[in-house]
């Protein structure tokens, strides 16, 4: 059963950002395209950790952040966390899947860190054993 992310951002998730979470994560890793170009594979000896799609942009980010299950405040709203500025609907305009194997070593560390390169929000989907 496969792992399934969300990030959410505020640009586009680049094959070059994906590469680079990657080698930072396992210098081993290795990377190949999908579907023509519609994706990149990350890959370790033993097989898949995480296939990123590519991006597409949100016309409601606000929509996309509730039916995540994340809150939704105004951006100008005093309520807002000043700590991380994508936590609000104008920064999210970008959504951006990937799947990996759900109990891969190194699936969760490199979602966890592709998301943190890009200033994005991370959401793991489905069932969260």
């Amino acid at each position: 059963m496969p792992r399934e992310f969300v990030i959410l951002s505020a640009e586009p998730v680049t094959a070059v950002e994906v590469v680079t979470a990657a080698a930072a994560v396992d210098g081993g890793l290795g990377a190949g395209r999908l579907w023509q170009g519609g994706g990149i594979q990350i890959a370790s000896e033993e097989g898949l950790v995480l296939a990123v799609l590519r991006s597409t942009q949100l016309e409601d980010a606000r929509e996309a952040r509730r039916g995540l299950g994340l809150p939704v405040t105004d951006p100008a709203s005093p309520d807002r966390p000043t700590d991380r500025t994508t936590d609000g609907p104008a920064t999210d305009r970008w959504w951006t899947e990937a799947y990996g194997p759900f109990d891969g070593p190194l699936t969760q560390a490199l979602a966890r860190r592709l998301a943190d390169d890009v200033q994005g929000t991370l959401v793991t989907t489905g069932d969260d054993r």
